[in-house]
């Protein structure tokens, strides 16, 4: 059995176009939905026919669409998102020796703004410190953000007194690079930023591949199957931006050919073993 992919519909727009052709290119079901037909109880239908608990699905949207494949519906593998494996917590631990910011302090929001006395003391360069959600549920934009701007950039937090962030001191950051990592191998990589400016790019240097097969010889831990590794070069050095579930993670110019291929192969395999009726 081919997967049955469902594309968050909204999010990607163009770009979910290309995917979805590639899909359908290779011979499989491919279908734009939106975040509301994945309720719970909800039955869905792709060109009225319904997509029964025992398919082999993927799921590709925003981390709120994945999750709500894992808790409401039984597809195998559903949607590559391990969210406590993709906090910052628990994967931090794995990698931390790559990590950009090797300096780092993981507390509740509510306590680093009440504590920003002591984190802008810590952490803090010319005024500024670099802030981001600890978990997949992205309440503000990870970024640089001045002491008379924390609170209100870290306000969201409020609504959970418990959701973490990380709080480090600010990174020159020049290139980013996104590569897809399936089963211990970079299958597709592509640029997406430099000096902080979107720059979109296929590919990416043979060092920046180097540097990833050599963080995933030394640590044996993964947080899914498949998942995007962010790298980037920050004072002449790569360095490991970031983890982030392959489901609720864009693609930029990653070559679509090769990651719907290898992520479908991946998904029949996982839903062979999963599920009791598969054949």
């Amino acid at each position: 059995m081919n997967p049955t992919w469902l594309i968050e519909a909204g999010v990607y727009r163009d770009e979910a176009d290309l995917l979805l052709s590639e899909i359908r290119r290779q011979g499989m079901i491919g279908s734009i939905v939106p975040h509301g037909s994945l309720k719970a109880g909800a039955s869905l239908a792709i060109d009225g026919q319904p997509v029964p608990p025992d398919r082999c699905v993927i799921g590709y949207g925003t981390f709120p669409f994945a999750r709500q494949i894992q808790l409401h519906h039984e597809w195998a593998p559903g949607a590559w998102c391990d969210a406590e494996k993709l906090d910052c917590s628990t994967y931090f631990a794995y990698y931390g020796k790559y990590l950009l910011n090797q300096h780092y302090a993981i507390m509740p929001g509510v306590e680093a703004i009440r504590q920003s006395d002591w984190v802008f003391t810590v952490f803090g360069v010319d005024d500024e410190v670099f802030a981001r959600p600890a978990g997949c549920q992205k309440h503000f934009v990870g970024r640089c953000v001045h002491s008379e701007s924390f609170a209100a950039a870290l306000s969201p937090t409020r609504y959970d007194p418990a959701t973490q962030v990380v709080i480090a001191a600010p990174k020159e950051i020049g290139r980013e690079w996104r590569l897809i990592v399936a089963e211990d191998k970079v299958i597709a990589a592509s640029q997406y930023s430099e000096d902080g400016t979107k720059s979109i790019a296929a590919g990416c240097p043979v060092e920046v591949l180097d540097f990833a097969a050599a963080i995933l010889a030394d640590v044996s831990w993964r947080p899914d199957p498949i998942f995007m590794m962010d790298i980037c070069e920050s004072k002449g050095r790569l360095w490991l931006v970031e983890l982030n579930g392959f489901s609720c993670s864009w693609l930029y110019q990653c070559d679509l050919s090769d990651v719907v291929r290898k992520a479908s192969e991946l998904a029949i395999r996982q839903w062979q073993t999963l599920s009791p009726r598969a054949t």
